[in-house]
């Protein structure tokens, strides 16, 4: 399995847009890894999770065609993980030659609706709204997409709706998703270690940095997950472990992060980082 993290960034982006705070100038000056975009995964060139606004440069960025993907897992419908605007040209008159015809759409009862409200004000157009497909994911309950096994996990995140985190399984590889999430609920962390097969990569929220809220992850929480993971069996001591959902209010310039986590065998997200196993 392959996975490209096009975006590592929070919910504003790092620097986030209207701001100019210490870190968020200190971004600008250093670039590169250092500048993160909102939070989106693409999986072997074909499944992707999440649509936020920055979609369209990452998939300019990394000379990617959303119209050859035909499969979207959407975690929660908070604006940095769902635009679903992005979706009125995808098709008559706007796109063509497309490389699938239709878009298949899971996530929570949330994420239908909130594309239903988008066009029941702005419209779309019939010809483009029959090829996009909605189906609801429930935690816990697995479902086939594209050749993978998906099961959606119980996120601890967003108490207004019913947010998901995702095992995602190709037969061969397995890798778990977390986020947005804060550390996990008991059940969902019975079902990841009793999911029956071991991880090769997981990535991990880790928003708060230093610093604590429930509905987010921080450092010492990754480091945590990590072990209990490890000391549960859930994962190898080659499992790949990497921290993503980078904020400017929690955490410094990328090789800040990384010297916090130098010791502890997990990696840094940074937009456009690309990890085979």
């Amino acid at each position: 399995m392959k996975i490209q993290i096009l975006g590592s960034g929070g919910g504003e982006g790092y620097p986030a847009l209207f701001c100019s705070c210490a870190h968020c100038n200190a971004a600008r000056k250093a670039g590169g890894k250092s500048l993160r975009t909102l939070s989106q995964t693409l999986i072997d060139g074909k499944l992707l999770i999440d649509l936020p606004s920055d979609t369209p440069s990452h998939f300019l960025r990394n000379n990617l065609n959303l119209g050859d993907i035909g499969y979207l897992l959407i975690t929660h419908t908070h604006a940095d993980h769902y635009i679903p605007q992005l979706l009125d040209t995808r098709g008559e008159d706007f796109a063509h030659n497309m490389g699938v015809e239709q878009l298949h759409i899971y996530g929570n009862e949330e994420v239908k609706k909130k594309f239903d409200g988008v066009f029941g004000m702005y419209g779309i157009r019939e010809s483009i709204r029959k090829n996009i497909l909605f189906y609801k994911a429930e935690a816990f309950r697995p479902f086939r997409a594209d050749g993978y096994t998906v099961t959606p996990l119980k996120a601890h995140h967003a108490p207004e709706e019913k947010p998901l985190n995702y095992i995602i399984d190709d037969g061969k590889s397995v890798l778990l998703y977390l986020l947005d999430t804060g550390y996990p609920f008991a059940e969902t962390l019975e079902a990841i270690v009793g999911y029956g097969k071991q991880f090769d990569c997981v990535v991990m929220d880790c928003t708060m940095g230093i610093n604590y809220y429930e509905g987010h992850m921080n450092f010492a929480q990754d480091v945590q997950l990590k072990e209990y993971l490890c000391g549960a069996g859930a994962c190898r001591k080659d499992t790949k472990f990497i921290v993503a959902h980078v904020t400017h209010n929690h955490a410094g310039l990328h090789e800040e992060v990384e010297e916090y986590f130098k010791d502890s065998g997990i990696s840094v997200a940074y937009d456009g980082m690309t990890v085979e196993f």
